[in-house]
């Protein structure tokens, strides 16, 4: 008997480049052969960044000030109106499956509501009780260590799609990447937050008149529309054109685009999904692996200081080539930041890791072995797979400048990770506790 059709619902309660990501989601589910149809909900401010979403035959807009308005107000004014979005929204009986791509206290307390009799929620959510729900280990695991750059070892929306039930390998974006790029270099010089900027706009403005003749581009500064009058100075003294474009066109303009240089904003996760190499400048809070946009991406931490004006230059040369590109002065640049290249394992799942053609220090590939073996852990732990000794061991080593942490983190989590965790450490503590009693007690051998 043929399986029944599913109405799905897509809670992509996110800011806009977060939205972005949920493309997998929403075209991977679409494709389905039990899918009747895939709605898509989201605020209101990230309506352009929904509207580029594949396979999806409704969009519901939530009006995010609106109810906090109401709020404001008093509390059954804001549930009102949220319960006439709801009613509207699932007049058609409810959902069969709701996946919850946010784990906001209001996104999981909604992803129940919407469901129809019998329907699921894949993702995190809030039960009748109050008590929170998981519902997979990948989501349990990004609201514990995910939330710790230092702890984490998978990028956000891999947790999320994983949790929904998405082939995490195959996916080439809204556009297919890696062909001939004619377009110009475009630069993204500002994000929703300050503490995510790279120097002044002095800086760009060096930055963007240095850009022809040492990449041989021209160059479009793009920005939103309150940043129109700093864009232009930045601009100003040089060839740049400014943009302030929708989310389509901008999209567009980087699917041609030769390459892009940004902070960490939606402008990466679009660059992302159509294939655009891009050199992300990364201070601030997003310094970690849980916001990877993608395999085209160069990451470039402030570690200890944001990059230069030269060293930006150089990463572009490097990153937005076709082919290999020695990086000279490469000593000099890696005392002020931290390169990595983002990629796709085996297994789909997105990482970071120092490029081939960088001479990094020995710590850094330490830090590289040590988030394979965290992902591959965890990946058993997902699958319910027992981890091998060897991994145990290369886990318990501790190697890299955040193994010894990672270890003592697992040590001391209730669950039955943490029990094995605790067993291998104590089998390694009888093995050595034999080896020195055989060798009597002082390394020398008893014989």
């Amino acid at each position: 008997m043929p399986r029944e059709r599913q109405r799905i619902a897509v809670l992509a309660l996110q800011r806009l480049g977060d939205v972005v990501t949920a493309a997998r989601v929403t075209d991977a589910l679409s494709r389905r052969r039990d899918t009747a149809g895939v709605e898509l909900l989201h605020w209101e401010q990230t309506e352009q960044a929904a509207a580029l979403l594949p396979g999806v035959a409704a969009r519901h807009r939530l009006p995010f000030t609106g109810l906090r308005r109401r709020a404001r107000v008093h509390a059954i004014a804001a549930l009102r109106t949220l319960s006439t979005h709801v009613d509207a929204i699932t007049a058609e009986g409810g959902f069969d499956v709701v996946v919850n791509l946010s784990s906001t206290r209001f996104s999981c307390w909604l992803a129940p509501a919407l469901l129809a009799e019998g329907g699921r929620v894949l993702g995190p959510s809030i039960d009748a009780l109050g008590r929170y729900v998981p519902s997979h280990g990948a989501i349990d695991h990004l609201n514990g260590w995910g939330v710790d750059q230092r702890l984490s070892s998978f990028a956000h929306q891999d947790l999320y799609a994983l949790a929904a039930g998405v082939r995490l390998a195959g996916w080439s974006g809204l556009r297919e990447g890696n062909r001939r790029r004619r377009g110009p270099v475009v630069v993204h010089p500002f994000g929703s937050e300050r503490s995510k900027d790279w120097r002044t706009p002095d800086d760009w403005r060096q930055l963007v008149a240095a850009i022809p003749a040492a990449l041989g581009q021209r160059v479009v500064v793009v920005g939103a529309p309150s940043e129109r009058a700093v864009l232009a100075s930045i601009a100003a003294g040089s060839a740049a054109d400014v943009e302030t474009c929708s989310l389509a066109d901008y999209t567009a303009l980087l699917a041609d685009a030769h390459g892009l240089i940004s902070v960490d904003t939606v402008a990466i996760h679009l660059a992302a999904q159509v294939g655009c190499p891009t050199v992300v400048l990364r201070q601030g809070v997003a310094g970690g692996l849980a916001f990877v946009p993608g395999p085209a991406a160069l990451c470039v931490d402030a570690d200890p200081e944001p990059a230069q004006l030269a060293d930006v230059l150089a990463l572009a040369l490097r990153q937005f080539s076709p082919a290999p590109v020695p990086l000279h002065a490469h000593t000099e640049l890696l005392r002020r930041v931290r390169v990595r290249e983002g990629f796709r394992d085996d297994h789909g799942m997105l990482g970071l890791r120092t490029p081939s053609w960088c001479h990094a220090p020995p710590q850094a590939h330490d830090d590289d072995a040590n988030d394979s073996h965290w992902r591959a852990m965890w990946r058993c732990h997902f699958a319910g797979v027992p981890a091998t000794d060897s991994l145990w061991a290369a886990c318990a080593a501790g190697r890299g400048r955040f193994g010894a942490l990672r270890w003592q983190a697992l040590l001391s989590l209730p669950d039955r990770l943490g029990a094995a965790a605790r067993a291998f450490a104590l089998r390694g503590q009888v093995a050595a506790h034999r080896s020195d009693r055989d060798d009597g007690g002082d390394g020398r051998s008893a014989a």
